[in-house]
C-alpha cells in the first residue's frame, strides 16, 4: 500500500464507492476520458473495458461489454482525505 494511503487510515471512508462498471460503448484509445450519466454528468474516468469491449471498433453488444471507471465519489474522497487537495475538489465542483 502506497505511503499516502497507508497515512490516510481512519480518514478515508472506505464505503465510497472507488471504481465503477457501465455500459458505455468504448474502444481503445478511451482511457482518461470521462464517463458520462445520462443527465449529462461526469461519473468517472474510463480506465479499462472487459474483454468484450475489444471488438469495438467493430460492434458493440451492450448485453456484454462494460467500461471500468474510476468512480467520481472515489477520487473526490480521495483528493481530500489522502492528499489534502481541497482546492482541486473546489475547483472541479465535486461534492
Amino acid at each position: 500500500m502506497a505511503k499516502s494511503w497507508d497515512d490516510a487510515k481512519g480518514k478515508v471512508n472506505m464505503a465510497t464507492p472507488y471504481n465503477a462498471v457501465s455500459t458505455n460503448d468504448i474502444i481503445g484509445g478511451n482511457s482518461g476520458s470521462a464517463a458520462i450519466n445520462a443527465k449529462g454528468e461526469v461519473i468517472g474516468l474510463v480506465f479499462d473495458g472487459n474483454i468484450h469491449s475489444l471488438s469495438g471498433d467493430y460492434g458493440y453488444e451492450p448485453k456484454r461489454n462494460r467500461t471500468v471507471m474510476v468512480d467520481v465519489r472515489g477520487m473526490s474522497e480521495a483528493l481530500r482525505n489522502v492528499y489534502g487537495a481541497q482546492h482541486i475538489v473546489k475547483e472541479l465542483g465535486l461534492k
